[in-house]
């Protein structure tokens, strides 16, 4: 049975460490790590966002941010890959940012996640930039990253990106709504700012509107137009090349292994 806790924690300037009782003190180095990776410059307010990282081998962290605090959750990898929206789990356990002793441990309930119906994605399409929408959709399923600048944190953009993919590259990509630096691997990030000459590994939002069209993003987009739920849940549930990958290596595993067992009971 996969472990449905979800630690929490509170931290921000001063020194300000606030816990669930669950929430290991030792991972109080990562969770520091992270908050200083995220780039704030000293003394500025950072507005509301919210971004999700692995966090060590076996979790993951999903961070919402207010001025100078950051609000962990952090939940076991195994769940996270049965619920991979970290939308979905801020909105669920929403930060309470005037807490001021121990904190709250959560429990995700033991329910899937909403399905996405085809009149919700047709009407991500009818009210968002179509272009940009499938061109990052297709870029993050073919594994690349894509950093968008904004004055502001653009949560709509990234939840609307967000509803467009697979489950298996939710699974490995990890989104922020803002930051002032990619340097903790985002796949899809807003900045407020672009390097110039850009950052390397990273599409600009123009690269990824022109991001040559490839199979995934066109059958997604006839299959909403033509109110196909049955293709839509398909595609949703696709293997990564990745996890395709390490199908295939342990089925050849697989056949090595039963071929030596076979091998050896007829030697007998």
């Amino acid at each position: 049975m996969i472990p449905r806790g979800i630690a929490q924690a509170i931290l921000g300037d001063g020194g300000l460490f606030l816990h669930s009782a669950d929430f290991d003190p030792d991972w109080r180095a990562e969770a520091e790590r992270i908050v200083d990776g995220f780039g704030a410059p000293t003394n500025v307010a950072v507005p509301d966002c919210l971004f999700a990282l692995p966090f060590g081998r076996r979790r993951v962290a999903v961070i919402s941010v207010r001025a100078r605090r950051f609000r962990f959750l952090v939940l076991p990898r195994a769940l996270y890959d049965v619920i991979p929206d970290p939308f979905a789990i801020a909105d669920r356990f929403p930060p309470r940012w005037e807490s001021s002793g121990p904190l709250e441990t959560y429990e995700w309930p033991e329910e899937p996640l909403p399905h996405r119906t085809v009149a919700q994605l047709d009407a991500v399409f009818k009210h968002g930039d179509g272009p940009l929408l499938l061109g990052a959709c297709q870029t993050l399923v073919d594994s690349g990253r894509i950093a968008i600048v904004r004055d502001d944190p653009d949560p709509k953009l990234c939840r609307d990106i967000w509803n467009l993919l697979p489950d298996s590259t939710r699974r490995q990509t990890w989104p922020a709504t803002f930051a002032y630096s990619a340097a903790l691997g985002f796949g899809l990030v807003v900045l407020p700012t672009m390097p110039e000459g850009g950052i390397p590994g990273y599409l600009t939002e123009d690269q990824a509107r022109d991001y040559p069209e490839s199979r995934y993003e066109r059958e997604l987009q006839v299959a909403v137009e033509n109110g196909d739920q049955r293709t839509v849940d398909r595609l949703f549930a696709r293997r990564s090349s990745a996890e395709t990958l390490r199908l295939a290596v342990w089925l050849v595993f697989g056949f090595g292994v039963l071929s030596l067992a076979s091998r050896i009971l007829m030697a007998w």
